[in-house]
């Protein structure tokens, strides 16, 4: 699935086993000014959101744009304050394991 937003986004293998997120400011956002990269963040996490609850529980594009969905939401506040360098490339390590094991916690 591609959505179309203010990001780059690569996933590359490591050499501990593990995948790494690769997130690039693409430059239309970067000339933005700082109100229009908020509002455009914004709007990208919104279509996220949107996207996700369109796609059943067990498709395998679901985890992917919900783990990018949980960057985002940690990026915004940070965009939002200008303190983020726009040229360079955030990396985020995923685990290649669930830390849980199988615990399914219920209601």
């Amino acid at each position: 699935m591609e959505i179309t937003g203010p990001l780059n986004i690569g996933v590359l293998d490591n050499d501990s086993g593990g995948r790494e997120i690769h997130l690039s400011f693409k430059a239309d956002f970067r000339i933005l000014n700082l109100q229009q990269q908020s509002q455009s963040f914004q709007e990208f996490i919104k279509t996220l959101i949107n996207e996700i609850h369109k796609l059943d529980e067990s498709d395998a594009n679901r985890q992917g744009m919900t783990t990018i969905l949980q960057i985002c939401e940690q990026l915004q506040p940070h965009i939002d304050a200008n303190e983020l360098p726009l040229e360079e490339t955030i990396v985020v390590n995923v685990q290649s394991h669930n830390p849980f094991g199988n615990i399914k916690i219920s209601g």
